[in-house]
């Protein structure tokens, strides 16, 4: 058998030179961070900028599905939170094809994820589990971490592999590496995501069952040491796993789905909060 995950995530992770009355929020981080002018798109990390990749939603076909699992659940785990008031402010990266609904992960099923930590900075547990967190309240979607893996980042990752993690679904992949280990992260982008498809025993009913996120490990480690970078760099794996989720790139500045850092970038807009709403809370899928 390969590599399968080990090690649970424990607790939320101590987040170097922040104090505990600034976790998980970091509100007065953002606060502070919000008070910069915006900086251009692909500047260099030294200018206070990093550039954002994103993987287009793969689909795979519906034959050799692993069976449904025992944890799935016949309504949802946990509900999302209230978008805010407005419309658009996002784009998602896959409809269904007959009603244009946005394509989302099964809410009556955990999200499961294992972590490849070989480039991680220091701050990297407390990065992933407080963006993680700050994901699960805004979706509804309930994460489940399983530990670590020596699985590398692949833009041919398969959606089953049963010699390292069961005849089931992979795991979603979160991979710190760095440029010379994933040529998706060549020059200043700081990340990049991207979930996994599949289609259902009807029309329109696709639905997310893996992806994976990479981040520049020196690149964010970089970043995050100073206290005011530490929220920029939480800032750069939110709007990767909002890409897992389901949303693509929009061209307004002050949302963090836009495709660089800004000072501005730390956390969700209003736009960005709709988006999520829109691809989340999608309907519980049992027609395996």
């Amino acid at each position: 058998m390969g590599d399968r995950a080990v090690n649970s995530a424990g607790p939320l992770a101590d987040a170097p030179d922040v104090p505990s009355s600034l976790r998980p929020g970091l509100r007065a981080l953002i606060a502070l961070a919000a008070t910069g002018v915006v900086v251009a798109s692909l500047v260099l990390l030294n200018d206070w900028g990093s550039v954002f990749g994103v993987l287009s939603a793969t689909r795979s076909v519906s034959a050799g599905q692993p069976p449904l699992p025992a944890d799935a659940a016949a309504t949802p785990l946990a509900t999302p939170e209230v978008a805010p008031a407005g419309e658009g402010g996002f784009t998602v990266l896959l409809r269904q094809e007959g009603t244009g609904e946005p394509v989302g992960w099964d809410p009556c099923r955990p999200l499961r994820y294992v972590v490849n930590d070989e480039y991680a900075p220091p701050s990297g547990q407390y990065l992933v589990q407080s963006a993680v967190a700050e994901l699960q309240r805004l979706t509804g979607q309930v994460f489940v971490p399983e530990g670590t893996t020596q699985e590398e980042p692949s833009d041919r990752r398969a959606a089953v592999q049963k010699d390292r993690y069961g005849d089931r679904w992979a795991p979603v992949l979160i991979a710190w590496s760095e440029p010379g280990a994933a040529s998706g992260l060549a020059g200043p982008v700081a990340g990049y995501a991207g979930p996994q498809a599949v289609d259902g025993a009807q029309p329109d009913t696709q639905r997310y069952v893996t992806g994976q996120v990479v981040l520049d490990g020196p690149q964010l480690g970089e970043l995050a040491a100073g206290s005011a970078g530490l929220a920029r760099a939480r800032g750069v794996l939110l709007h990767e796993l909002a890409h897992l989720m389901g949303l693509d790139h929009v061209e307004d500045r002050a949302e963090l789905m836009y495709p660089s850092t800004t000072l501005l970038g730390v956390d969700f807009a209003e736009g960005d909060r709709r988006g999520l709403a829109a691809v989340s809370g999608r309907p519980c899928r049992t027609d395996w």
